[in-house]
């Protein structure tokens, strides 16, 4: 699968200024730069149409656009993703982590999206400190886990997203501003740039392991 990344710049500007120069891709991505604030409540009374411009972007490419965002839902503000596909929002979701205290509220569940380009899990902000994040992705058969980044990428942040590609054994790809990283399912690093547009391809290969695990302690069964 072909991917295209955008990690400087927003969402409009890309399309009115750089789509014509991108070749077709099964995903577009950016990272918190593609969207920026997005209010509920200005969506619902049409006083914006900043979701409905991802669908528009998804239709234009025929293909999923994915950015990160923050929301404000009547006050309630949270770190989010929303994902499209050919013309339509398929829904979006929520970080379900949050570190220390903060204006951004943690959200709930995880999704797996049925797109054109497989199935494709999204991890929001700090949900890619938690293991147990893109677990419940890779039990849900997702084909490919997107982690939408909201600040600075640390050498940490790139190792927990190779972590979770090794340890679910599906690819990971991490976009943050300025910063672009995707692992295949063995934990190497597949792509890695800082550069505004990206365009590369990625393996959507599942990795089934067989895992023995010894606990201690006595069990019985129910």
């Amino acid at each position: 699968m072909k991917a295209c990344v955008v990690t400087g710049g927003n969402l409009n500007t890309f399309w009115t200024e750089k789509l014509e120069k991108t070749g077709k891709c099964g995903v577009l991505a950016f990272g918190f730069n593609g969207l920026g604030l997005v209010s509920y409540k200005s969506e619902l009374e049409g006083r914006t149409e900043i979701f409905h411009d991802v669908a528009g972007l998804s239709k234009a490419t025929g293909g999923v656009v994915i950015s990160g965002c923050d929301t404000d839902t009547y006050g309630v503000f949270r770190h989010s993703a929303i994902i499209a596909d050919k013309g339509r929002i398929l829904g979006v979701s929520d970080g379900a982590f949050s570190f220390d205290e903060s204006e951004f509220r943690a959200g709930a569940g995880f999704r797996v999206y049925e797109t054109g380009a497989g199935r494709i899990g999204l991890l929001v902000a700090d949900d890619v400190y938690f293991t147990e994040a893109a677990k419940v992705l890779s039990l849900c058969e997702a084909d490919l886990i997107v982690c939408v980044y909201n600040r600075q990428v640390s050498a940490m942040t790139e190792i927990m997203a190779r972590a979770a590609a090794f340890s679910c054994g599906v690819p990971v790809l991490l976009v943050a501003e300025r910063f672009v990283s995707a692992a295949g399912v063995g934990g190497e690093i597949v792509y890695s740039s800082r550069r505004d547009v990206n365009e590369f391809e990625m393996r959507l290969v599942r990795d089934y392991r067989k895992i023995s695990v010894r606990r201690r302690g006595f069990f019985s069964e129910q």
